[in-house]
């Protein structure tokens, strides 16, 4: 008898843990639904741009974020256009040295060396040569950057940067950098309106969006 009350205690209280823990996040608190359509796979998107001051800082709250993100929530970047320089072909240029960095092993060491040329040095990227120079800095052989750079692979993926860019702007989700969106559906409510900051209350945002 006790155990037929402890089973039916427990049935009863599974599901009030469930809907507690899921009731933790709230649609319009901490996350806007931006699309109807959602990725095949789990992942987190952040749209940035290299000349984006707020990105550059973000950079090491990713860093603290990220490896805590669930083993099949795979984080991405796409590098936006309507930050910094307006000449359209610069702006293509280093969203290019983005889908660059991302078949290299050297990706991390990259990206965070743009960031310091740009935020740090304050340096310009006029010319590719100018970019070329921190992927060879970085250990990347010269003539296999000009490949890469130049691929169809590379190209298709810069171009994908530009499409999802303008999907989610016409949603109304992507009016300033960085922005995070989870599964192309959830877009995150960071900082002091959601009470989202740390590193770990974003991861476990994430995840649980993620994973919905």
């Amino acid at each position: 008898m006790i155990k037929l009350v402890k089973a039916g205690l427990l049935a009863i209280l599974l599901p009030m843990a469930a809907t507690s823990f899921a009731a933790t996040y709230e649609e319009g608190v901490h996350y806007d639904v931006v699309s109807e359509r959602a990725t095949k796979k789990p992942e987190v998107k952040e749209f940035f741009s290299f000349y984006c001051p707020a990105c550059n800082n973000m950079e090491a709250l990713i860093g603290e974020f990220k490896p805590k993100l669930d083993k099949n929530v795979k984080f991405k970047k796409s590098h936006v256009d309507f930050v910094g320089v307006r000449d359209p072909e610069n702006q293509q240029m280093m969203s290019q040295a983005l889908a660059t960095a991302e078949v290299l092993p050297q990706k991390d060491q990259i990206i965070s060396a743009i960031f310091n040329h740009i935020h740090t040095k304050r340096a310009k990227f006029n010319e590719l040569a100018d970019v070329k120079d921190i992927f060879v800095a970085q250990g990347v052989d010269g003539d296999k950057f000009d490949k890469l750079f130049k691929s169809f692979s590379v190209r298709t993926l810069s171009s994908k940067m530009k499409r999802d860019q303008d999907y989610f702007k016409e949603k109304g989700a992507l009016r300033g950098v960085p922005t995070f969106i989870v599964n192309g559906k959830y877009k995150l409510i960071l900082g002091r309106e959601s009470g989202i900051t740390k590193p770990e209350d974003i991861s476990k945002l994430i995840n649980y969006l993620a994973n919905k």
